[in-house]
């Protein structure tokens, strides 16, 4: 009798050790920090000098040239004749200065035909990332750049003798340059459109000047047809 009670109670001592036992405490795992992600975006490459071909669709292209380099960038919009070399003039004069110029041959020389192609170079040079464009056109050249006036690259028009078919001027409120020689056929269109434009614009007509267009470049006053655009570029690429 007295063994069963030491016995009975060893395994109560032995039940009431296990039960108090220490638990191991459970170890908290911390999650590692993720690292940021840094994204990089690469910086567009800038047109290079030299001959340029543009692509209007895949059987339809053409070409132009890029002059100078800069941050702000120039294009010049054609007559219907005479393709890029009529800037010739000015893209000597402003040779070295630090804006570039793009010149190029319209595939299509009519309102629609011009003003898509136009808007081909803008496309190019937004690829390229040039964010201050001023575009130069003259006679049908003038719809071309019309086409731009809303786009946000653009801060300043120079539109010489011809209609715009383009976009409306009436809430563009950069600087627009409008030129013409008073006895251009063009000119009271060239008047009309001025009229029309919101400010800050100017209107400069040659008096009894009758060359068309770029022909100001080779008339009497091309002198002072030349500063024009000069001084106007100026303003707006080194504002």
């Amino acid at each position: 009798m007295n063994n069963l009670r030491i016995i009975s109670a060893l395994l109560i001592g032995l039940m009431i050790v296990s039960c108090t036992v220490a638990q191991p405490i459970p170890t908290a795992t911390l999650a590692p920090t993720p690292s940021p992600t840094i994204t990089f975006t690469p910086t567009p490459a800038r047109l290079s000098e030299g001959k340029i071909i543009f692509e209007k669709s895949s059987d339809k292209k053409f070409a132009g040239t890029v002059h100078g380099q800069g941050e702000t960038a120039i294009i010049m919009a054609n007559m219907t004749t005479g393709g890029e070399v009529q800037w010739d003039p000015f893209v000597e004069a402003v040779d070295k200065q630090n804006f570039m110029t793009v010149t190029f041959n319209y595939l299509q020389a009519d309102f629609s035909g011009a003003s898509q192609e136009t808007r081909i170079v803008l496309r190019k040079l937004r690829e390229a990332g040039y964010k201050r464009v001023i575009c130069i056109g003259a006679s049908l050249g003038v719809t071309s750049c019309g086409s731009l006036a809303g786009e946000p690259e653009i801060v300043g028009l120079v539109l010489i003798a011809g209609p715009n078919n383009g976009g409306s001027l009436a809430k563009v409120t950069y600087p627009k340059l409008f030129i013409a020689g008073a006895l251009d056929r063009w000119a009271r269109d060239t008047q009309v459109i001025y009229d029309k434009a919101a400010e800050p614009k100017t209107l400069v007509l040659f008096e009894g000047n009758s060359a068309h267009g770029a022909s100001l470049f080779y008339s009497n006053d091309r002198e002072e047809f030349l500063t024009l655009l000069i001084d106007f570029v100026n303003s707006l690429a080194n504002p």
